[in-house]
């Protein structure tokens, strides 16, 4: 597989075997066939209201949640990880993992008043556990972007491709995820609602032209 530099916080893609595409060759191009993937569950998730029933945020349905996101390109999506990574519960942990933070949610959905909240506390802890060998910025992202859809609150519109790049924005994001694993989840909250759409200046497209806009661009996780 074609060897490609590494973006400082991601998980390094020459560890990672089963690309589906064969006629992949840069990062650029790799970029273009996962966002023409997520784009099929911003439509299903993100363009309207999800019902319970459609998002049920049980373990199951998120681990199919990756692979509905990246399942065209990766052999592997969907299926939780094997191996330790960088970053990450130890792999046997992953599962159970999984479904202590789904029972948590159920919890905070009925304790905490605030779905950015619980968005965000969300976001931070599918990011901790990286429960698959890559994409897991991007899913936790989608999930904590489905809770507050599901929730009938405002979406937080993520800058991908400044995020998936090195950039300014990128090292706010990975110190604000920092943070949170020490206990300090403030700043990540702050980014949700910084980036909620409520906040953001209306334009002549909507939010969901924007989102799948940012998922033209190239990015990693």
């Amino acid at each position: 597989m074609t060897s490609w530099e590494i973006v400082p916080g991601e998980t390094p893609i020459d560890d990672i075997s089963g690309l589906k595409r064969k006629d992949v060759r840069t990062r650029s191009e790799l970029a273009i066939v996962e966002a023409e993937n997520v784009r099929k569950v911003i439509v299903k998730y993100l363009a309207a209201k999800p019902s319970r029933r459609l998002a049920s945020f049980e373990l199951s349905w998120a681990l199919k949640l990756h692979s509905e996101m990246f399942g065209d390109v990766w052999d592997w999506a969907g299926q939780s990880r094997t191996i330790d990574l960088n970053l990450g519960v130890h792999w046997p942990q992953v599962q159970l993992a999984l479904q202590d933070l789904l029972a948590d949610l159920r919890v905070w959905e009925k304790a905490w008043p605030d779905v950015l909240d619980q968005a965000a506390h969300l976001h931070h802890r599918a990011v901790r556990i990286h429960p698959f060998l890559n994409g897991n910025g991007r899913w936790a992202r989608m999930l904590a972007n489905i809770w507050l859809q599901r929730q009938g609150a405002k979406i937080t519109v993520w800058p991908e491709e400044s995020i998936g790049t090195v950039s300014a924005i990128r090292d706010e994001y990975l110190q604000a995820i920092k943070s949170a694993d020490n206990g300090k989840i403030d700043e990540l909250i702050e980014l949700h609602r910084r980036f909620s759409d409520e906040n953001i200046p209306k334009a002549s497209e909507s939010t969901f032209e924007t989102l799948r806009k940012s998922n033209d661009r190239p990015h990693r996780p």
